[in-house]
């Protein structure tokens, strides 16, 4: 490939990845809540791996005989709350695009500031989902110059 030829090649996806930067951004954060609802659904834990302080035996109570479970938190009583948990681009700019992961009406947002009182931010990627985004962004990248 002629050196002129392989320059327009990268200009070309250069600007596929800033023309797409908003979409793919949006996408790997749907990845990576997706990862972070797993880990609260499943297991019950914040971002650093660790249990949420359990439910208030009052609360735990009601959610057992209504036939929840009660071993862990896992904020998931209807589902709502976090059907409603998406993410959003918040600016954009040449260089990056800045997603929010957030709820999307006033319900799912009083959950989450109410759970923030007590056990801290409940979206908060881990680190090893933070680490999973990072890669499928390389693999976003290094995919648009192998095409």
């Amino acid at each position: 490939m002629a050196f002129e030829a392989l320059l327009n090649r990268i200009r070309q996806i250069k600007q596929n990845l800033i023309s797409d930067r908003e979409n793919e951004a949006l996408r790997i954060s749907f990845d990576q809540l997706a990862l972070t609802k797993l880990r609260i659904q499943t297991k019950g834990q914040n971002s650093n791996e660790q249990p949420f302080a359990p439910y208030v035996p009052e609360y735990a109570k009601d959610r057992q005989k209504a036939g929840y479970q009660v071993g862990y938190v896992d904020f998931t009583r209807t589902g709502r709350m976090f059907a409603a948990v998406r993410p959003r681009v918040e600016s954009s700019t040449v260089f990056s695009a800045t997603v929010v992961i957030e709820g999307t009406d006033q319900r799912s947002r009083d959950i989450i500031a109410g759970a923030a009182k007590k056990r801290g931010n409940i979206l908060l990627p881990s680190k090893a989902e933070i680490e999973l985004t990072r890669q499928a962004n390389r693999q976003r990248i290094l995919k648009a110059f192998q095409q």
